[in-house]
């Protein structure tokens, strides 16, 4: 994988910086109202793998397509939805993308080209290829990124969303988020393969794995993949090795995980690795990322005390927005 910092300018490492940094503060602010119990619905972190969205989809052009899950924060907040938004969103407002409807993960943004998920994870597969397949129609260059879950791979929907694609040559991504465990479950009682990209041959289409911790290569090669199947359509599995360093959600304690397999994946936690790595080679000083840190805070602290500020939605507009008007 190429991994040479010096191959983009100095602005693209810092948003990528900027968006992980974000989306681990903005985090980190959800789970603590969470058990205060300030939150509609629950908390689902990507606490840990915050690379893995943050380097694909920032590598993604404006008329593509993205369908997210519960961990990919930084996927909605690359597609430029704002943290104030966010917060609303968790915090019920009115204001929020769902208009206080809906409390936690099932939001997007048709304009920003992000679907609004389900909670049957993989059932917005289908709803992706389709998408980017009536579009090509349409003869708009599109390509699309779909997130899964380790766990979710093993879904009829997902079979058949990537063996749809590989028949027709519908130009998708799936990123397999592999961060070891469905919930409680294993990959080891669940599947015999070594690596989930070896799924690809069945399809007879490639599959790839790389490390879901390092931004800066996975950055690189997100905009290899992106650009190689815009000139050639076709599917992809991209599988990213990665830990959530939290439970499924903020109700589960995960001790079902080893703690020998969360310290090695917490010594590689990547905004550690992607600001070390750029210090190192001289794309940036340490001093800029402790600037940029108080910065990302600041932006959060605003946007969750003008989103505290904001309406409840109005019990009366309860059916707006739910049947189409005659």
């Amino acid at each position: 994988m190429n991994s040479d910092t010096k191959s983009l300018p100095k602005g693209a490492w810092v948003d990528l910086v900027r968006c992980m940094q974000l989306s681990r503060l903005i985090e980190d602010r959800l789970v603590r109202l969470y058990h205060q119990g300030r939150i509609f619905g629950g908390v689902y972190t990507g606490i840990g793998q915050e690379a893995v969205g943050a380097a694909t989809a920032m590598a993604s052009g404006k008329n593509d397509l993205l369908s997210p899950l519960i961990r990919d924060m930084t996927v909605h907040l690359a597609r430029g939805q704002t943290a104030l938004n966010i917060f609303r969103q968790y915090l019920g407002r009115a204001t929020g993308p769902t208009r206080g409807r809906d409390g936690n993960v099932h939001h997007g943004s048709a304009a920003q080209g992000v679907y609004a998920m389900i909670s049957h994870l993989g059932a917005m597969l289908p709803v992706l290829v389709g998408g980017v397949m009536a579009r090509r129609r349409q003869g708009r260059d599109t390509i699309g990124l779909g997130y899964i879950g380790d766990g979710a791979t093993s879904t009829g929907d997902f079979h058949e969303s990537v063996n749809f694609a590989a028949v027709f040559d519908v130009p998708v991504i799936f990123v397999i988020e592999n961060n070891k465990y469905a919930y409680s479950t294993p990959n080891s009682t669940q599947f015999r393969c070594a690596r989930l990209a070896d799924r690809a041959a069945g399809y007879g289409i490639e599959g790839i794995t790389t490390d879901g911790n390092d931004a800066i290569a996975l950055h690189l090669l997100a905009r290899e993949l992106i650009a190689s199947i815009r000139a050639k359509p076709r599917p992809i599995l991209l599988e990213c090795d990665t830990l959530r360093m939290r439970g499924h959600g903020e109700h589960d304690d995960s001790s079902y995980v080893p703690k020998e397999l969360k310290e090695h994946y917490a010594a590689r936690d990547p905004l550690r690795l992607i600001r070390d790595r750029l210090v190192k080679d001289g794309v940036a000083k340490a001093a800029e990322w402790d600037v940029l840190e108080r910065d990302c805070l600041a932006v959060v602290d605003r946007a969750y005390h003008e989103a505290l500020a904001d309406p409840r939605p109005d019990p009366s507009t309860l059916t707006e927005g739910v049947y189409a008007d005659a």
